[in-house]
């Protein structure tokens, strides 16, 4: 069974589970990984890269979109005010009071607002805005600290952006199988009733590839924004519960002939 065969075969026929499950196990390795490693690149790498050519890698933008600005004496300085969205969150400098006021964290996101003496982690729900967290600038900054500075970082900042990509790749795997074994719990019986012989193992390994439909429906559609999250997870919950359904009633079938 090829690798490509392998990800049709857990999307749309679980009759071939019981194939699948007694391949050698490095394979059901390689599928989690490469299925997670998709998932990564959708929802994390995709939208990040797309966000750092919007304006222009991160050279462009500490040394030309954004103003200059310096930490100076224990306090920040910009001379134009600043605005960025970075995934869930925008980033504001405005330093002309030592917290940014209200009136500048006006739209529905999270923010990183910088004042002339403080970062305050701050939402915006409806708004209601509810500052989480102040912290003093001359803990974060050093003395000169400019835009210079920050072009100093932009390595640090890829390896920031590389590393997070691993964790939410990790996160994803945790997640799905979280999502197995609770599912593992409903085959277990039918495993029991119908004396599959599955072990363990192989219980687990049938729940995570009867998710894949789901998985890829439900997170592409996350990346895109095409329908409400929570109706196509529903959706996608019903057609993983009937993809493990079918494969396990299935080995039934393949024991009685």
């Amino acid at each position: 069974m090829t690798f490509s065969e392998q990800i049709v075969y857990a999307m749309f026929k679980p009759s071939k589970y019981k194939e699948m499950l007694e391949q050698k196990k490095g394979r059901f390795a390689l599928f989690a990984v490469v299925l997670m490693l998709a998932l990564g690149i959708v929802r994390v790498a995709v939208p990040t890269a797309a966000l750092i050519t919007g304006f222009g890698g991160f050279d462009n933008l500490f040394m030309k979109k954004m103003a200059p600005m310096e930490f100076k004496d224990g306090r920040l300085s910009i001379e134009k005010k600043f605005e960025m969205s970075l995934g869930i969150y925008k980033i504001v400098i405005d330093t002309e009071e030592d917290r940014v006021p209200d009136e500048r964290l006006n739209r529905t996101s999270g923010y990183l607002a910088f004042g002339g003496e403080y970062l305050t982690v701050a939402v915006n729900s409806g708004n209601k805005i509810t500052r989480y967290q102040e912290i003093k600038l001359d803990n974060l900054l050093t003395e000169g600290f400019n835009n210079d500075s920050l072009r100093q970082m932009i390595p640090f900042i890829y390896t920031y952006i590389v590393v997070s990509f691993i964790i939410s790749c990790i996160g994803y795997f945790l997640k799905y199988a979280l999502l197995a074994l609770i599912f593992g719990i409903f085959v277990n019986s039918i495993n029991n009733n119908l004396g599959l012989g599955l072990s363990k193992k192989d219980v687990f390994k049938l729940c995570f590839y009867g998710q894949t439909l789901g998985i890829i429906i439900s997170n592409f559609n996350t990346a895109i924004g095409f329908l409400p999250s929570g109706i196509v997870s529903g959706i996608c919950l019903v057609i993983s519960i009937n993809m493990i359904s079918a494969g396990a009633f299935g080995m039934n079938k393949m024991n009685q002939v």
